[in-house]
């Protein structure tokens, strides 16, 4: 078999075809990394005339040091085929040699670990035998981070997936948790209004990421970080950003009118005494009308008449919907907004024919008290599998360098930290 560089075109082919495809492992993706110094690379090996594996190498110049490679959720190769595996792997060391590589790094799409929907741990299924071939070869592990706040990887581990090959949205429909179905109904009568995204109003997805990391205490990007995304990716559909627009107005006057219908059941009971259950519960209802609608007042005082409240970003590409950001203001997380967003694109999903739906990171760490706890929950809800993935790999070519190298980063990381505090 030949080692080979592959063709942009080449590689898309092969890439969009294959099941580990992702969006990062895309010609598109290394366009959206050029801004910020990355060079592609697109490799392969072929039997013949056939591809049997590839990845995209994304590179880079560290300064004082030789270039950094990775291969982002790399590589497109049958891990179960070990031979496959190492001679692909001696060919890359070559290569990357070749090309003045310090080392490469590389986050496969491969699960680690099987779990079902609550994190639980599917007997007799850890890659334990991957994971020394990997290491024989010389690919250092990077370790099983679980908390996200203590994650070094470039891209999370624990992720988050609903499988909806061949399945209806009825079906996905009844096996979600009753409480999420709930308020996908109810997000319906809060007078919500999907629109999609466009250059002129990313700006508003951008202000919702800017307060989520706030609240979330995560380093949010800047708004060119986005446009430069956004544009790549839309000229080729591969991309939906979706944001939800709250009309307070309308609520309003549908409170008011709910009130009204209220008062006049009330009125038609009297003070029938064998109907006292149902009084009670019509003037508990008719408390809270009064207090929304107050709100309400307030709420459309402060906010004007419509407000843009929540938001999604959306990856669309091979086998998979990849929900990639999702952004909300805290005060308007009642009116279910992020639930009313999942429902559009998991039915877009089903509609379009994709084969899963990537609620993308979560926490690893399932106890009720931990932080990552209540996205992990949210996400669950829709009935979608934890998958535990293998972590990150260092394979290392200039080993003297790539210790002096480790040393210097993990001084610029405290420092950084120490700044950023």
């Amino acid at each position: 078999m030949n080692f080979v560089t592959l063709t942009e075109k080449e590689f898309l082919d092969f890439s969009k075809n294959h099941k580990l495809t992702t969006f990062f492992q895309t010609p598109y993706w290394g366009k959206i990394k050029l801004t910020n110094g990355w060079q592609s690379h697109y490799v392969g090996l072929k039997d013949g005339k056939t591809i049997v594996a590839a990845s995209l190498l994304l590179s880079k110049k560290i300064k004082f040091f030789k270039n950094m490679f990775y291969a982002p959720r790399g590589f497109l190769i049958d891990y179960s085929n070990h031979e496959l595996l190492e001679e692909f792997t001696l060919k890359l060391k070559e290569y990357l040699k070749e090309n003045k590589a310090l080392f490469l790094k590389v986050n496969p799409y491969y699960d680690y670990q099987l779990r079902d929907v609550n994190g639980k741990e599917i007997e007799n299924t850890k890659m334990d035998e991957l994971m020394k071939v990997m290491q024989d070869l010389g690919y250092v592990h990077n370790g099983f981070y679980i908390d996200q706040d203590k994650k070094k990887d470039l891209e999370p581990r624990w992720i988050s997936i609903l499988d909806i090959k061949d399945k209806t949205i009825d079906e996905l429909l009844k096996n979600m948790r009753s409480s999420t179905k709930w308020r996908i109904n109810n997000s319906r009568k809060n007078c919500l209004t999907i629109i999609e995204a466009d250059e002129k109003n990313l700006i508003e997805f951008k202000n919702l990421m800017k307060h989520t990391a706030e609240r979330r205490e995560f380093i949010d990007r800047p708004l060119s970080y986005y446009e430069n995304m956004f544009n790549i990716l839309k000229k080729n559909n591969l991309v939906k950003v979706l944001l939800v627009e709250i009309n307070f107005k309308q609520l309003k006057e549908f409170s008011e009118k709910e009130l009204i219908k209220n008062k006049d059941r009330l009125k038609e009971i009297g003070d029938n005494q064998k109907k006292a259950g149902q009084i009670k519960e019509l003037e508990l209802e008719q408390t809270r009308l009064i207090d929304k609608i107050e709100l309400l007042k307030n709420t459309i005082t402060n906010y004007g008449e419509k407000k843009i409240i929540a938001g999604g970003w959306y990856m669309l590409y091979g086998r998979e919907i990849i929900y990639l950001f999702g952004a909300s203001y805290k005060e308007f997380m009642k009116y279910n907004s992020q639930y009313l967003l999942q429902h559009e694109m998991i039915n877009y999903a089903v509609d379009n024919e994709y084969e899963a739906f990537n609620f993308y990171g979560i926490d690893g760490n399932f106890d009720e008290s931990s932080k990552g706890y209540g996205l992990f929950d949210f996400k669950r809800g829709f009935n979608a599998c934890v998958h535990e993935l293998i972590g990150e790999f260092d394979l290392i070519i200039s080993k003297n360098t790539y210790k002096l190298y480790r040393f210097c980063f993990g001084c610029y990381k405290k420092i950084k930290n120490i700044l950023q505090k």
